[in-house]
């Protein structure tokens, strides 16, 4: 590290900091702070959505993904994931619209009252503090190995500078400075893949020969072509999480959790002026989302040739392949860009968790007044954004120790998120497609009950004492999600 990489960072988080807070002097109202007066535009959204799915885990994950599989099978999920939002689009996003809520757990209160309003608002808090602490971690482990400064420390830089501008500027200045990071993010990537190619003896050629000859962009994969740890039956089918079908099963069950059901995504949708730029912003994110799955498919495969001709002699784990190439391989200046891409890629996640949390507790836990919700949101998100860094710690804590819920990061980071998610995607299920049917009691039971079953699919190795799992990440969520709808439709829709 060069005193110009260091400058090159400093100058990166100084720019963010500074347009973060320069955006939050529009914040005068509680309105303001959560919706930012829905006056966004549908390409602002869109680029906001884009930059926090594009997370720590796409820049560190999704190469690790290719170079270890020498495949492209990840990318299966976006189509799912696609279809998905095209279905949001025209259902629950313009819903939240016409109910007029401040978050989507306003939809529940609407539905089945106080008590699973203010349950299904705790459930989405615990879910994304897992999840996004998930995604620091990541960001950490690839920022220590290139600094050689704690992994404690990195998370506290990003942490820092993230729950700052959150906090003081709301959603305005996480839209604001998500679409920077993103543009960082996305150049770091290309400079790192034009370095990468540039390594392999005889460059573009050598690389498009290589790639043909090993087939390690392959997308597509049958059931009958991947290896099941259960075998060819029923329990094959649970175990694979790589094929077409169950990856556009998994990949539609967990976008229409995450961008139906999670606030930290649908916040910026509630920015617009109605369902129908909100559904538009949200449909191009999924079809922006496949190119640039690709780039850093890519990047991956890209690394994977480099070390098929020179291998890496400090390559320890596949998890540290994109840092330590990046160390080893880019000059100063390009070293300091990179770091900068995987700071924006931590932060444009963190920072709109921050603010959705922080949302959250305040109008759908504490249920505070209006006219005292910016303070106390601002004081709520110093309190969370020390959790986030603490869940990124124990998240670490546990790696080293030889623990982890799947075999790479990209991974871990999606599986996380299944914890939760699948009982609160049930919950709105209920609430949005069976009008006559559940209570606060029953949609409470089967919140609980799929969370229980989430929290015991995620940690399925440890409590078994198995080395792979038996029923992979992607199909979590479509075991938890109608358990718990169909526990919450149990009883008959009370008249409100």
């Amino acid at each position: 590290m060069s005193l110009l990489d260091w400058l090159v960072i400093g100058g990166y988080l100084a720019l963010v900091l500074t347009i973060g807070l320069r955006v939050s002097r529009r914040n005068d109202s509680a309105d303001d702070l959560l919706l930012a007066g829905r006056s966004l535009g549908p390409t602002a959204v869109m680029l906001s959505l884009i930059a926090t799915e594009l997370s720590a885990a796409t820049f560190i994950g999704v190469p690790q993904n290719s170079f270890g599989q020498l495949s492209w099978y990840y990318l299966q999920f976006a189509f799912g994931a696609l279809l998905a939002k095209v279905v949001l689009s025209r259902t629950l996003v313009p819903l939240y619209h016409r109910l007029g809520v401040k978050t989507v757990y306003g939809l529940i209160e609407h539905s089945f009252g106080p008590i699973a309003w203010r349950g299904t608002a705790l459930a989405f808090v615990v879910g994304r503090i897992l999840a996004s602490g998930v995604r620091l971690y990541l960001a950490a482990i690839a920022f220590s190995a290139l600094t050689q400064v704690s992994m404690e420390f990195s998370v506290l830089i990003c942490a820092v500078v993230a729950g700052t501008y959150a906090g003081i500027g709301g959603i305005r200045s996480v839209i604001a400075t998500d679409v920077i990071q993103g543009g960082v993010f996305i150049v770091s990537a290309l400079a790192l893949l034009s370095v990468a190619v540039a390594s392999i003896p005889g460059g573009v050629g050598t690389f498009l020969d290589w790639m043909n000859e090993t087939d390690s962009t392959r997308i597509i994969f049958w059931p009958s072509e991947v290896a099941h740890q259960g075998g060819s039956g029923f329990l094959g089918w649970l175990s694979d999480g790589k094929s077409l079908p169950v990856a556009l099963i998994g990949g539609f069950f967990l976008t229409m959790a995450t961008h139906g059901t999670d606030h930290d995504m649908v916040q910026r949708l509630l920015t617009c002026k109605d369902g129908r730029a909100a559904g538009r912003a949200l449909v191009f994110s999924g079809v922006l989302n496949i190119p640039l799955t690709m780039l850093f498919l890519l990047l991956g495969t890209a690394l994977a040739c480099s070390s098929s001709f020179i291998p890496p002699e400090t390559l320890i784990d596949s998890q540290d392949v994109v840092p330590l190439f990046a160390r080893d391989h880019l000059p100063s200046g390009l070293l300091g860009l990179f770091l900068a891409g995987l700071l924006a890629a931590a932060m444009s996640s963190l920072d709109s968790a921050i603010c959705a949390i922080s949302a959250t507790w305040s109008v759908d836990v504490l249920q505070k007044k209006t006219k005292n919700q910016p303070q106390s949101m601002r004081i709520i998100a110093v309190v969370i954004t020390v959790m986030l860094a603490l869940t990124a710690m124990g998240f670490s804590w546990l790696q080293q120790r030889g623990w982890s819920a799947t075999e790479d990061l990209v991974t871990l980071a999606l599986s996380s998120m299944t914890i939760i998610y699948g009982a609160l995607l049930g919950v709105f299920l209920c609430a949005a497609f069976l009008p006559r049917r559940g209570s606060g009691r029953s949609a409470v039971t089967g919140l609980m009950v799929g969370s229980v079953v989430g929290l015991a699919l995620f940690f399925q190795k440890p409590l078994l004492g198995i080395e792979d799992v038996w029923i992979a990440w992607p199909w979590w969520i479509v075991i938890s999600a109608p358990l718990t709808a169909g526990i919450c439709a149990i009883e008959p829709r009370e008249k409100r």
